[in-house]
């Protein structure tokens, strides 16, 4: 069984020190885009639509359940390119929907928005721990790091659905929006 991986320490503790160090822009860009059509299958697409109340139009049915329990706020997850990138996972494997770059999504706070392209995202008060998915698809040290400093990600609710498309502008809106229906 995988839960009794031997943990190099030392290299999870080297993760968990390149991961602090990351430094973002503030506004971002979406970097890749992943449905998932079906339980562990990922398709990576150029643009997509996303609906409220959702997420991904093209995603399961049954993305937000987890041993058998719809959990709510999770309409689009996310992860940094900057984290896969010190873990030396491929972006499309993790199972993220929304692979950002330059937003340092751990200083979003539930209630924070982002537009993203034509959409809206709340940041869901449901925390984006990693599961031992997460940690199959990169390494027991991996998870050890992105768990100790929260760097997993973050999940969403949607706002305002639309388009979204790799390339487009990620825009934090600090206050901008709350409590208004867009």
């Amino acid at each position: 069984m995988r839960s009794h991986q031997i943990i190099d320490r030392s290299r999870a503790e080297a993760l968990q020190d390149d991961l602090v160090a990351v430094r973002y822009r503030g506004n971002g860009t979406v970097a890749l885009l992943v449905e998932k059509p079906a339980p562990r299958a990922h398709a990576v697409r150029e643009q997509v639509e996303v609906v409220a109340g959702r997420g991904f139009v093209g995603d399961h049915a049954r993305k937000s359940f987890w041993r058998g329990v719809e959990q709510p706020g999770r309409e689009v997850s996310a992860i940094a390119l900057e984290v896969l990138c010190v873990l030396g996972a491929n972006p499309s494997a993790i199972g993220d929907n929304l692979i950002t770059e330059g937003v340092d999504l751990r200083a979003l706070r539930p209630g924070d928005r982002l537009r993203v392209g034509e959409v809206i995202l709340e940041r869901s008060a449901a925390p984006h721990r990693p599961c031992d998915l997460f940690r199959d698809r990169t390494s027991p040290e991996a998870f050890s790091a992105v768990a100790q400093g929260d760097f997993r990600g973050a999940l969403f609710t949607v706002v305002q659905g639309g388009v979204m498309r790799t390339g487009d502008a990620i825009r934090v809106l600090k206050g901008e929006l709350k409590g208004v229906d867009v």
